[in-house]
């Protein structure tokens, strides 16, 4: 999918799935005037081990600042979650989810219930859907 946008010219995806921080980004939600539904990272993970905790507390900060929208946050790295969590601000409109693709991603779920998240959800997907 990654080499599919980057061939239809879209910046962001210049390096293909190579972690990029777009901080421009950050300023988006503050435009929107109707309330939205945001899929935070729907290519990425927020909480990817290369992804620094400064950056992740400015996309907290966004989301807290903009409580008319919801913001969906979706992870595969629940330890990487758990670790930081403490450490951020879990207004209720950050709904907190984490990716179970098979039996041996169970375990994330006991991640997810340690976080102080207010509102929290399962993405479930078959076997071999990666």
């Amino acid at each position: 999918m990654a080499r599919r946008l980057k061939g239809m010219g879209l910046e962001k995806y210049g390096n293909g799935f190579d972690l990029a921080l777009h901080e421009d980004a950050l300023a988006l939600p503050y435009s929107w005037k109707k309330p939205k539904l945001v899929f935070v990272n729907s290519m990425s993970d927020l909480f990817h081990e290369d992804v620094p905790l400064s950056f992740i507390r400015k996309v907290f900060e966004v989301m807290n600042e903009n409580p008319h929208h919801v913001f969906q946050v979706l992870t595969k790295r629940a330890d990487v979650l758990l670790r930081h969590a403490g450490q951020l601000d879990w207004t209720p409109n950050i709904w907190m989810g984490v990716t179970i693709e098979n039996a041996d991603a169970l375990s994330r779920t006991d991640y997810l219930k340690l976080t102080p998240a207010q509102v929290k959800f399962l993405s479930c997907k078959p076997q071999g859907m990666g």
